[in-house]
């Protein structure tokens, strides 16, 4: 689908006559340059023509950069660290962020040694993708009536 419009973008571009050392003709020469590397996207039907979706994870990320300034330990930074991955892998499994957060500090002191329990919690599980898809209800969902993982 997208071959025949690379391949129409190639013709063209050789037709291109730019004036020299003007910024068209660097960018001719770049992209000419480049031409192997920017269709490698096609090689492979999961890879993305562009950066966008990375680019907007790590935005998260650089919009906290002055909260940063108070990571004064490596304990605090790895602590921020797994929370950022926390959050993202959520998204990126199209889970609500709060719930998914809420859920995994309502069962993971009585999971956390257990391997099963912890796959359990993983964000693409059966069990976590109904909890943290849909609104729950925060306030009956306590310690105390929050009921078992199934294992």
């Amino acid at each position: 689908m997208e071959v025949p419009v690379w391949d129409s973008f190639w013709s063209w571009l050789a037709t291109v006559e730019p004036l020299g050392g003007s910024l068209l003709e660097k960018a001719v020469n770049y992209t000419a340059n480049h031409k192997e590397l920017l269709g490698n996207y096609l090689l492979d039907g999961r890879c993305e023509i562009s950066n966008n979706r990375a680019e907007r994870c790590a935005k998260s990320y650089a919009t906290g950069r002055k909260n940063f300034l108070f990571h004064d330990t490596v304990n605090r930074a790895r602590s921020s660290a797994i929370i950022y991955s926390l959050v993202e892998t959520a998204k990126a499994n199209n889970l609500n962020v709060f719930q998914y957060l809420y859920t995994l500090l309502l069962y993971m002191p009585d999971y956390k040694q257990e391997p099963a329990g912890v796959e359990a919690m993983m964000p693409w599980n059966d069990f976590i993708k109904e909890r943290c898809s849909k609104v729950m209800d925060t306030e009956t969902e306590t310690p105390e009536n929050r009921g078992q993982i199934p294992l």
